[in-house]
């Protein structure tokens, strides 16, 4: 059973969370604390050699250098700070959260027990969805090094759905095709738990396995927004929630940009930061659930007037008219343009897939190139799963290109255990 660890210097207040945190949590998680700073890191060193798992420390301010060592120790753990109201910047828990040496805080005296027990739930939650899931809703069967696998990897990833990959050089995976009555020559395959397996899925198959829209039924509405990235899921919410027969298309699926991401820290209302894909899906369905009619994998490759409205023309030949017409395609991963790399797309090389890829690199040494934000996000999301992660970078700093809180994150929390950076003056 994975461990919840508190350290407070305060004997009674420590013995009041042990007594609460079992209560709430004694089912899933085994509920330990120590009131000294030396004698947790002794037991967390204890845990470590056996190979405890360590779901979530919680430490007062007090004892905050505990965080740096357990983090060695236990680098998979979810780290809080339990500190005093403070809005100031000079705050432990400004510093500790900036320079990436605790995830989250929860802020004392709590005005109820929904604000501190709601939160370590929360945390929890973000610690179990990290781990390797318990039911898997699809399998993918396929050999190791198919360059089709990582798209399915990357839709199954955006929408939350948990999902196992199952090399067909394996007995598990030769199992699994047994079951499902498909050849080995017939890869890669999807297999979805109801047992219906898809054949080397296109994008439509694979939304179709999901369960979302692929077709076009509407005919005309008072809003077409083309692109289903932040951009466009906001403006649909927007646009529904005023009462406008809206409908969004994406040639893929929601998400854009933004759904890649590991972890987005700069959004209002997520002061720890939220997974992009997770905020992307929730504002994906607030967008439905408003009234906007969502479809997906069906690409716009035309747009003309007609009369007072706009009629956009699908690849598939269907047509939809509408008064206004909002064009939110976003951008396009820039590729390098170095023929040997661009063979390896999907086996190796891989353009925006931090998130989906990140199990897999277990163990590699993993190149970034650039230095934008989703550069610094994917680098400190694969720190968390890859031997090193180096960044490869034109200029001669990640200031000019990367947010403060990313490059600050990279110095405090991962530098010292996996993560580099080369550059060199910009060419002119």
């Amino acid at each position: 059973m994975p461990v919840l660890f508190v350290v407070d210097h305060d004997p009674g207040s420590l013995s009041e969370l042990l007594s609460d945190l079992s209560r709430r949590f004694g089912n899933d998680f085994r509920v330990r604390g120590e009131a000294s700073a030396d004698r947790a890191l002794v037991a967390l060193q204890e845990m470590a050699t056996a190979n405890e798992r360590l779901a979530l420390l919680l430490v007062d301010d007090a004892a905050a250098d505990v965080l740096a060592r357990a983090h060695e120790l236990h680098p998979r753990a979810k780290r809080v700070l339990l500190v005093d109201r403070d809005y100031t910047s000079t705050s432990p828990a400004v510093q500790a959260i900036a320079l990436g040496r605790a995830d989250y805080h929860i802020v004392r005296p709590w005005a109820d027990d929904a604000m501190m027990y709601g939160a370590m739930s929360e945390y929890l939650s973000s610690w179990t969805r990290e781990q390797q899931p318990s039911f898997e809703l699809f399998r993918i069967v396929a050999a190791t090094d198919d360059s089709r696998v990582p798209r399915l990897r990357d839709v199954l990833t955006r929408f939350s759905l948990p999902f196992g990959f199952y090399p067909v050089e394996t007995e598990a995976g030769q199992r699994l095709l047994e079951a499902a009555g498909v050849d080995a020559s017939q890869l890669p395959a999807l297999i979805r738990y109801d047992g219906q397996v898809v054949i080397d899925p296109s994008l439509p198959d694979l939304a179709r396995a999901i369960g979302v829209s692929v077709k076009n039924e509407i005919e005309s509405c008072e809003l077409a927004i083309v692109g289903a990235g932040p951009a466009g899921l906001t403006a649909a919410v927007y646009a529904a929630s005023e009462g406008l027969d809206t409908v969004l298309l994406d040639q893929a699926v929601s998400g854009g940009q933004a759904g890649t991401s590991p972890l987005i820290r700069n959004y209002p209302g997520f002061p720890h930061g939220i997974d992009g894909g997770v905020l992307m899906e929730r504002t994906c369905e607030q967008a439905w659930l408003m009234g906007a009619h969502i479809i997906f994998a069906q690409q716009a490759v035309a747009l003309e007037g007609r009369g007072t409205h706009r009629v956009v023309r699908m690849l598939d030949g269907a047509e939809l008219q509408a008064r206004t017409v909002l064009i939110a395609t976003g951008i396009e991963w820039r590729r390098l343009g170095v023929p040997r790399l661009e063979a390896l797309v999907g086996s190796g090389v891989f353009y925006g897939a931090a998130a989906s890829e990140s199990r897999t690199m277990k163990g590699q040494d993993v190149f970034i190139v650039g230095a934008g934000n989703s550069a610094g996000q994917a680098a400190l999301h694969l720190a968390k799963h890859a031997r090193t992660v180096t960044l490869l970078v034109r200029g001669d700093s990640l200031g000019r290109s990367m947010s403060s809180y990313l490059v600050r994150g990279r110095v405090g929390s991962q530098r010292p255990r996996s993560l580099s950076h080369r550059g060199g003056r910009r060419p002119r």
